[in-house]
C-alpha cells in the first residue's frame, strides 16, 4: 500500500532541502503532494490513481517549477489514466474559460444559484438614490415564511494569480448603500443584503471588511468547505467549459444558446443541439459523450 506520508519523507530526505514552487502571483510556498492526491481524489479519482499522479509528479518536479507547470503534469498524467477526472481536476482554469467579458461568468453563477432553490434576475437596472446601477445578478430567497432579496455582484478574472482584494469589496458595498438608500425614498425595492461572487481567491483585507459589514463572500475556497468550487461539485453544476471536446468557438455557440452547465447538453436531443448551437452533429455527439462522464462519473 503506497504511503504518501512515508513517500514524501524519503523524498525530501533524498533531496535534503524542502523543494520551493512558484505560484501564478509570484509568491513562493513549499512543495506540497498532498494537496494533488486530496484534489486528485475530490475529482473522482480512485486512490491507486492519485497515489500514481503523486508518485510520478513528486519524482519530477525540481526547485523554482511554476504549480501551473504542476497541474498540467497532473492533468497529463491524469488524461492517460482516466480523461473525465483530468477534466475535472482542471475546474478553476475551466471557470477561467467562460469568456472575457464576463457575462457568461454571471450568466453561469445564475444558474448555480437556480440550482440552489433561488429565483434569478440577471443584469437588471435599479434605481439608487443617487445614480442607477447595473446589478449582476437579483437573487431572491424563501426562508420560512420570509422573502429575502439580495443584490450581487459578480468579479470575474481570467488569469490565474489575482486575488479579489478589499477595493472590489469597497465598490460592492457603496452600490449596496445606495441602493438601500434608494429604497428608503421609493427608488427601488428593498435589499436584505449584498454578495460578492469571484473566481478567484480573496484577500485578508477583503474578508475582514466583508465579516465586519455584513456583506456575503462567494470566492475560491472562501467560506472554508463552502466555497464556490465546493457549491459546484457538490452537485455536479460543473461549467460547459469544462468539456475539452469544445472549442472557444463552439464555447461561445454554447453561450449564446444559454447552455451554461455540462449537464444541460444531456436535456436534448441531438437534432435539437444542431438547431439551437449550430455545430455539427459528430461534433456534438462527443460533447454529449464527454458530458455524462463528466456528470455521472
Amino acid at each position: 500500500m503506497f504511503s504518501l506520508e512515508i513517500y514524501t519523507l524519503e523524498t525530501r530526505r533524498r533531496n535534503k532541502v524542502l523543494l520551493l514552487v512558484i505560484k501564478a502571483s509570484g509568491e513562493k510556498e513549499e512543495f506540497q503532494p498532498e494537496k494533488i492526491r486530496r484534489t486528485c481524489l475530490r475529482s473522482g479519482a480512485p486512490e491507486p490513481i492519485a497515489d500514481k499522479v503523486v508518485r510520478e509528479v513528486t519524482e519530477r518536479v525540481y526547485e523554482g517549477i511554476t504549480t501551473r507547470e504542476i497541474l498540467q503534469m497532473t492533468i497529463s498524467i491524469l488524461e492517460k489514466e482516466k480523461p473525465e477526472i483530468a477534466a475535472l481536476y482542471d475546474l478553476k482554469s475551466a471557470i477561467m474559460r467562460l469568456g472575457p467579458a464576463g457575462f457568461p461568468f454571471e450568466t453561469f453563477v445564475g444558474e448555480l444559484l437556480r440550482e440552489y432553490g433561488y429565483q434569478i434576475k440577471l443584469r437588471t437596472i435599479v434605481s439608487g438614490a443617487c445614480v442607477n446601477h447595473e446589478v449582476d445578478i437579483i437573487a431572491d430567497e424563501v426562508s420560512g415564511s420570509k422573502l429575502n432579496h439580495y443584490m450581487i455582484e459578480c468579479k470575474y478574472h481570467n488569469t490565474g494569480g489575482i486575488y479579489t482584494g478589499l477595493k472590489e469589496v469597497l465598490y460592492t458595498y457603496a452600490r449596496y448603500l445606495d441602493l438601500v438608500e434608494g429604497w428608503k425614498v421609493g427608488k427601488c425595492e428593498r435589499f436584505d443584503g449584498a454578495w460578492l461572487v469571484c473566481n478567484t481567491k480573496t484577500s485578508l483585507d477583503a474578508i475582514q471588511y466583508a465579516e465586519c459589514k455584513g456583506l456575503k463572500l462567494l470566492c475560491w475556497k472562501y467560506p472554508k468547505n463552502n466555497g464556490l468550487e465546493e457549491l459546484i461539485e457538490r452537485k455536479k453544476l460543473y461549467p460547459i467549459s469544462i468539456l475539452r471536446t469544445l472549442d472557444k468557438h463552439s464555447l461561445i455557440n454554447f453561450h449564446q444558446a444559454n447552455l451554461m452547465l455540462a449537464k444541460d447538453v444531456l436535456k436534448y436531443e441531438l437534432e435539437d443541439l444542431e438547431k439551437i448551437t449550430h455545430l455539427p452533429r459528430e461534433k456534438l455527439q462527443n460533447v454529449v459523450e464527454e458530458s455524462k462522464k463528466i456528470c455521472f462519473c
